[in-house]
């Protein structure tokens, strides 16, 4: 019986760390990441995908849909956090916080 990664259904941890691994290298090369196309980036992100994961049938429109659905769940989580590190006592800033310490 095939697996859900194998049939493209459910998304597995391991698959999500290995977009996020995939799209970091790819998209912040200091090489090429500013002159390459958004298809073009996809298309590297995808072959970088499928050599950490041999015979995966997860295509670049797949990568790019979860990609977007990840990214904004951790753009709240991101927000969350900083909404955290700027919620200071009354009267206090983050260099009385820093003092503390």
């Amino acid at each position: 019986m095939a697996s859900s990664i194998e049939t493209g259904g459910a998304w597995s941890t391991m698959e999500d760390v290995f977009l996020f691994e995939c799209w970091v290298q790819i998209s912040h090369c200091p090489m090429s990441a500013n002159e390459m196309k958004f298809c073009h980036m996809w298309k590297k992100i995808h072959a970088e995908f499928c050599e950490r994961i041999p015979g995966s049938t997860r295509t670049e429109m797949t990568l790019s849909r979860r990609w977007k659905i990840l990214n904004k769940e951790l753009r709240k989580w991101r927000d969350a956090l900083a909404k955290v590190r700027n919620n200071h006592r009354s009267g206090e800033n983050l260099s009385s916080e820093v003092n503390i310490l």
